[in-house]
């Protein structure tokens, strides 16, 4: 009996410690299991706590809701494409314009074909890209695209600016001076090489700095939120931006004034073409060519001066961005989106001011839209150039037409109500 009160209470012992080592070792897988999943938690959680219990497809969905487009965004694209179909045309019309009549082909004009044309890749290459980066806020083009077409841009920019003022100190020379300079087509395609040189190396610092950035972590591997910025310091970039805006804003806008002025004062000042004696009276013909050249100037004035005010915001708000530490607040956000506007309306507007203010340039942007034809011929006349009294041959006029079977060949001049815009500046 004694035995086997004894063999009860080692088998009630045995029990019991088994119960008690398998409690503990549940209660250590389970504390294990927390110990992974905190692990686990503290890899994958990236950001804000909130986003931690979210799948990855709820992620990306919550990502795309964020970047889409909201409403004053839609006007901003909207905006964007008018000013991308506008630049286009205008800037290729500019061209064409140019190209198809030969007594267009000024040293003035040669500058305003390059202005053209770098306005019209700027448009084209960069300001879709732009849009795209400002409504989404995040870069999808690469580190590549990143460095070319930001490079591209700041060398547009730097192209218009060097020919505006390549444009004023030549009809500086030409108006206040024309006696000690002589201004050619082949000065004016070299001085436009000189630009674009000056342009691609000025700039040559983006082209190493910039590179691209993810401004936000994030949970998982997704081009969301990635940057394209400039890798040096915050100095430097302070350092960078102003000496943009004084040399590629502020001292050629000045000596653009100056310049104006001085061809203001000699064309409205007088009553004589410069280079002439005070006691010439002037002929009907060169008071025309005053007028011309008046019309001209009023023209390169009312671009500079949109150039002016177009590039103002972009470079006030780079600036103050670094000098006082102003937040990113919303309004600061649309400011900078309406200076980024504005930067590319400045390269559609040029057109438009050539074709309100210049009729060589409205008269060519239709011929490019409806063709000449033969009844519009009716209303050319064969009017001889009024600075010259020599006949020239046929090869060396401007207009050459079929009419009857027969090559019929014009002056530079047609319908005596046009013959002012065919008056060389």
């Amino acid at each position: 009996m004694h035995i086997i009160q004894q063999l009860s209470v080692l088998i009630l012992s045995i029990i019991l410690f088994t119960d008690f080592t398998v409690i503990n070792a549940d209660n250590y897988v389970e504390e294990d299991v927390d110990e992974i999943a905190k692990d686990n938690m503290t890899e994958e959680c990236i950001g804000q706590k909130e986003f931690c219990n979210l799948s990855r497809e709820d992620y990306i969905a919550m990502l795309n809701d964020y970047i889409y487009p909201h409403t004053y965004e839609w006007v901003l694209i909207g905006t964007h494409t008018l000013v991308f179909i506008t630049g286009l045309v205008g800037n290729a019309l500019v061209c064409v314009a140019v190209y198809r009549n030969h007594s267009m082909r000024t040293v003035t004009n040669y500058f305003i074909v390059n202005l053209a044309a770098a306005d019209f890749m700027v448009i084209l290459f960069c300001l879709p890209a732009t849009v795209l980066w400002d409504v989404t806020e995040t870069w999808f083009l690469g580190d590549v695209l990143c460095k070319m077409l930001l490079y591209f841009q700041s060398v547009s920019v730097t192209v218009s600016v060097l020919t505006l003022t390549f444009i004023s100190v030549d009809r500086w020379y030409a108006i206040c001076f024309p006696l000690k300079f002589k201004s050619t087509t082949g000065r004016a395609k070299t001085a436009i090489l000189i630009i674009w040189a000056l342009a691609l190396t000025f700039n040559a610092p983006e082209l190493v700095v910039l590179t691209t950035e993810k401004s936000v972590p994030l949970r998982f591997e997704l081009e969301y939120l990635v940057q394209c910025l400039a890798t040096w310091s915050s100095n430097s970039d302070l350092v960078w931006h102003i000496i943009k805006v004084i040399f590629i804003y502020t001292l050629p806008l000045l000596l653009m004034t100056v310049a104006y002025h001085q061809i203001v004062k000699v064309l409205w000042r007088s009553e004589k073409i410069p280079g002439q004696a005070e006691t010439i009276k002037l002929a009907p013909a060169e008071q025309t060519q005053l007028r011309s050249r008046r019309k001209a100037a009023k023209m390169l004035v009312a671009v500079v001066i949109m150039f002016a005010v177009c590039y103002f915001p972009v470079h006030l708000l780079s600036v103050l961005r670094y000098t006082l530490d102003m937040e990113q607040t919303d309004v600061i956000t649309c400011l900078a989106l309406i200076s980024h506007v504005m930067c590319y309306a400045n390269s559609a507007i040029n057109p438009l001011i050539y074709n309100f203010m210049s009729g060589k340039f409205r008269r060519e942007f239709r011929r490019a839209f409806c063709c000449s034809t033969a009844s519009d011929l009716e209303n050319f006349t064969t009017l001889s150039r009024i600075t010259t009294s020599k006949k020239r041959p046929c090869d060396l006029m401007t207009f050459e037409t079929r009419a009857q079977g027969r090559n019929v060949c014009s002056t530079t001049f047609i319908h005596s109500s046009y013959k002012d815009r065919y008056i060389l500046t």
